[in-house]
């Protein structure tokens, strides 16, 4: 009867470890919100991700650029059709918040978290992975932050592409957006 239960056991591990994700880290070094498609633009080294976000969320993370927020990053995984999902929570921790700031953040959805006692907005994102051609003309973050992201074992990389030139980003040939729109964009959301 052992003999039997530490089979099942041994090949119950090594059936889960076969299956075990791989994780693959990500340095995450700017992003850009557009709201008028109401998208995330999120660049690394090499890849881009692009992530279908609500306006609310969209204000958020442009908050980010005038007040001091912490980001979490969690459970993010990319299938083989290069499909990323995870969970992004970023935490209010401007020392000393003026009135209007802090009736923006709570508008924004923001909920006071007991166990830390800040105010924080957690938002699950759906998206796709692109590699980048080119640089894209994004104002990188001041601190780069890096994420662990789930991968199948087989994972092969047939992302699409960012194509970027100094006139236009062109998103797998299909979606061109001007250059300069998202530089001078950013730009405004990053002054303060």
């Amino acid at each position: 009867m052992y003999r039997v239960i530490l089979i099942v056991i041994l090949l119950s591990g090594c059936t889960t470890a076969l299956w075990a994700p791989n994780y693959e880290e990500e340095i995450v070094n700017g992003f850009y919100v557009n709201t008028e498609t109401g998208e995330l633009f999120v660049t690394t080294r090499n890849t881009a991700y692009v992530f279908p976000i609500d306006r609310k969320f969209g204000e958020a993370l442009r908050l980010t650029r005038n007040a001091a927020f912490y980001p979490t990053f969690e459970s993010f995984t990319i299938n083989g059709k290069n499909q990323v999902s995870g969970t992004v929570t970023l935490v209010f921790i401007e020392p000393d918040p003026s009135q209007e700031l802090t009736s923006q953040v709570n508008a924004l959805g923001f909920e006071r978290d007991e166990l830390i006692n800040k105010l924080q907005l957690s938002n699950k994102i759906k998206g796709r992975r692109y590699t980048i051609e080119g640089e894209l003309p994004l104002e990188k973050l001041d601190k780069e932050y890096h994420i662990m992201v789930a991968q199948p074992p087989a994972f092969t990389e047939t992302a699409g592409k960012i194509v970027a030139t100094p006139v236009t980003i062109t998103i797998d040939a299909v979606v061109t957006v001007p250059a300069v729109f998202l530089a001078a964009t950013v730009m405004a959301a990053s002054s303060p």
